[in-house]
């Protein structure tokens, strides 16, 4: 007898429809899986067998062929176990189902029978929000993923027999609609540290305040214990909520990583903030590996992605952070084909001036020889360095201005001019798909940075004396441009232009 049952599988952050197509007929005993599987899916018959013995049914004494559908997409990952287990119960005869073309399956299997969360399950809900009669039946523990898309029939079942009984029954006990996003979404208090918890340091909060306003890449630099890495924690208690969408993607790509725990699913609903560690792999950020996983520039989608002790980081590990930091997105490339995951971050990174770290403190002499400063400089490239917009310099706090507690602003203060800026750029960019400023193409920032002949000429001088490239004047152009937003003005000024130069000055 053959059977269809119909299942995902993932591609970056998209479900592609897989048919499980099952024919058991009669002939020798036997057990034939095509379709390009993965291992994974290649192992799901000793546990789709014993988890079907252990429900009280059985699929041996059969000739099985299986074929997953399309056959030239490369099947990875357990969820097919419950769509093959269904498939070969049907298709031997144990129990019949009517319409069972409604039915879309995930789950991976244990082998006494029982399901176990599988990834990527926001994903495949979304591809089926407008098949208003299919019920996705997945995982108990996946239920609350499944069921944001409102409008969506979901089936959540913990066992290959539970889900069996449910459907003999039609599915009628344990059969949900969902009511979508703001269901489950609930206000969180806010879990970043607070900038009023920041004594002085003034200029660095100017400096992050206008790299948030546009999205701007900064580096901050300064001696050990100077407060670079908390005043880089604070950075997202300043940036804007997350809009519906970018919550929705965020979290897409937080499943399909698995970086979310089923037994708890919650919102990504906190702009992220990921900080990996220097002995980070390129694989760990970037994105691979043989399953294709996203990496920590996926990640930090839509939030901060920031980098302590820069220089620590390997070279080649760094410079493959170019092209997500000027396109917005990964492309991983295998030999079984490519995958694109959205990486739209802001990449901040603090360091020491040099090996010693005191080369910029007031009060403690470097110990440091200048070609030491070189080698320890010469870690970070060029072309990388170009793409950071804001070089922010962090000086030693002074022991006696721990004392004063007055005149501190909240980040909830600086918040309100964020979103201030954010609204003119929102009103600019209306009808492109860009963003934010530090998104503008070398056309759109003449077009929209406009300034005087004077602010012009100084322009020009400055980024002639600062020996700047192309990309490094436009880059000064676009932050000059997010000032003048946080001022509500429409044109740049000369106090723009030269407060933007000062953020690259520091090399």
């Amino acid at each position: 007898m053959f059977q269809r049952i119909r299942s995902y599988c993932l591609s970056g952050i998209h479900a592609i429809p897989v048919s499980v197509e099952v024919d058991s007929s009669l002939g020798l005993p036997g057990f034939t899986l095509v379709g390009l599987p993965d291992s994974a899916v290649r192992e799901s018959r000793e546990r789709v067998v014993s988890a079907v013995r252990a429900s009280g049914y059985s699929v041996t004494g059969t000739r099985t062929t299986v074929n997953l559908s399309p056959a030239d997409l490369r099947k990875e990952g357990s969820s097919l176990d419950l769509p093959l287990a269904i498939g070969m119960l049907l298709a031997s005869g144990e129990f019949e189902v009517n319409q069972i073309d409604r039915f879309v399956f995930l789950g991976e299997l244990s082998l006494d029978g029982l399901l176990k969360p599988v990834r990527g399950v926001l994903s495949v809900a979304m591809s089926l929000v407008e098949e208003k009669d299919s019920v996705l039946v997945v995982p108990k523990d996946n239920i609350q993923e499944a069921s944001l898309v409102e409008g969506l029939n979901v089936l959540g079942v913990s066992s290959l027999l539970e889900c069996i009984e449910e459907l003999k029954k039609d599915c009628s006990s344990l059969l949900i609609r969902s009511q979508g996003f703001s269901s489950h979404l609930k206000k969180n208090h806010p879990s970043y540290p607070d900038f009023k918890n920041i004594i002085g340091m003034e200029g660095v909060k100017r400096a992050l305040e206008i790299a948030a306003s546009g999205n701007h890449n900064f580096l901050l630099v300064g001696s050990p214990g100077s407060g670079k890495t908390l005043c880089a924690k604070c950075l997202p208690s300043i940036l804007p909520e997350m809009t519906e969408d970018e919550i929705i993607e965020s979290t897409r790509i937080h499943s399909c990583a698995k970086s979310i725990h089923s037994q708890n699913f919650s919102f990504i609903a906190e702009r992220p903030f990921r900080s990996p560690h220097h002995s980070s792999t390129m694989v760990s950020l970037v994105g691979g590996g043989h399953q294709l996983l996203p990496g920590e520039v996926s990640l930090a989608h839509n939030g901060v992605l920031f980098l302590d002790e820069l220089p620590e980081f390997n070279r080649q590990v760094l410079e493959a952070l170019r092209e997500p930091m000027e396109e917005g997105s990964v492309c991983i490339h295998r030999a079984s084909g490519s995958i694109e995951w959205p990486a739209r971050f802001m990449m901040g990174a603090a360091m020491n001036p040099c090996p010693c770290g005191y080369s910029m403190d007031l009060k403690k002499e470097c110990t440091c020889l200048p070609d030491m400063k070189v080698r320890y400089w010469s870690k970070i490239s060029g072309p990388l360095l170009d793409r950071i917009d804001l070089q922010i310099s962090v000086p030693a706090m002074d022991i006696t201005r721990l004392k004063s507690t007055s005149g501190l602003e909240s980040s909830a203060t600086i918040k309100k001019r964020v979103k201030v800026a954010r609204t003119f750029q929102e009103d600019r960019f209306k009808n492109s798909k860009i963003l934010y400023n530090s998104e503008m193409t070398s056309l759109q920032t003449r077009e929209e940075a406009k300034m005087d002949s004077e602010a012009e000429h100084f322009a020009i001088t400055a980024a002639e004396k600062m020996c700047l490239s192309a990309r490094g004047y436009y880059r000064v152009l676009k932050v000059a441009r997010t000032i003048a937003d946080l001022r509500s003005s429409k044109n740049v000024e000369k106090l723009d232009l030269a407060e933007a130069f000062q953020y690259r000055l520091l090399k």
